[in-house]
């Protein structure tokens, strides 16, 4: 063993060492300049992040909206080729169902009393979507045609989106 001065080496390491731990508690946590530098950071990235993602999540209610009709028009369409008789989507302002025009083929007028009503869709089921204009009824006939129609969806951004209706039945959606 190396003898520094009235110490020797081990006695030096272990004087060291309890310095340090002493020392490492002392310094223990964060500043609260280094806190407040962290809140800053979060603070700005919060605000640029937060429009973006109300935004993003405006969209995605929109294009649900879309989708889901685009999928009871699909439906409706499937029905009427596969029953061979008329099926029809009626449309309000807030709403939309899907009807079986029943044994007389007849969607609307004098015919209504047999048709058969299937789901109905509220708007409201979608926040911030709302249908500025709707085609009254689009009527699917036996064999996949129809007599067209364009719905557009409107959210509260001003975004909008047509589904599409055309009279060969082919459905659109943009």
């Amino acid at each position: 063993m190396n003898i520094i001065g009235d110490h020797n080496e081990s006695e030096l390491l272990l004087q060291c060492g309890l310095d340090g731990l002493i020392s490492m508690k002392k310094d223990k946590g964060f500043s609260l300049v280094e806190m407040m530098t962290v809140i800053a950071i979060m603070a700005i990235v919060l605000a640029i992040a937060v429009p973006d993602f109300i935004s993003f999540a405006d969209g995605m209610k929109l294009r649900s909206a879309s989708r889901d009709l685009y999928s009871a028009l699909q439906k409706t369409r499937m029905n009427a080729i596969r029953q061979n008789t008329r099926w029809a989507v009626e449309f309000t302002s807030s709403t939309y169902r899907v009807v079986d025009c029943g044994p007389d083929n007849v969607c609307g007028g004098s015919g209504v009393a047999d048709n058969i009503n299937g789901k109905t869709t509220n708007i409201s089921e979608y926040p911030g979507v709302s249908i500025p204009s709707f085609p009254g009824t689009v009527e699917f006939y036996p064999d996949g045609t129809s007599n067209g129609g364009t719905l557009t969806f409107s959210n509260s951004t001003g975004k909008t989106s047509q589904v599409q209706v055309l009279i060969s039945g082919r459905i659109k959606s943009s």
